[in-house]
């Protein structure tokens, strides 16, 4: 068992996607640090219906420090509905955050659809 004093959650930065256009693959990246080393980050996705339910994509580091990317197929970006996603990222210590953090805006991200 290992015993650390970590308890802080990993730090995400990323630059929102605002819009896209319907039905090509989107690639959402994002930059996540923490001290006692990255566990995994994903990405969560969806249309933006109640009907669907939430899809995880693993986000793979891209060889850029930091930085972890993942891309969404074009056929699953439904062009009916504009589309959201929010991540996900666990330390090596077991602690966890979701960006958009909810104490501070929606727990999503909505990207406008170009059709």
């Amino acid at each position: 068992v290992a015993v650390s004093d970590d308890e802080r959650p990993p730090t995400v930065i990323h630059e929102p996607i605002r819009t896209a256009p319907a039905g090509e693959p989107l690639t959402v990246t994002v930059q996540v640090r923490d001290p006692s080393g990255v566990a995994w980050v994903r990405l969560r996705y969806r249309s933006l219906t109640q009907f669907q339910d939430y899809r995880t994509l693993e986000m793979c580091p891209t060889g850029r420090e930091n930085e972890y990317a993942a891309t969404v197929p074009g056929e699953q970006i439904d062009p009916q509905w504009d589309f959201m996603y929010l991540i996900e990222a666990m330390d090596a210590c077991g602690n966890g955050t979701i960006y958009p953090d909810l104490e501070v805006e929606t727990p999503y991200v909505v990207v406008r659809l170009e059709r």
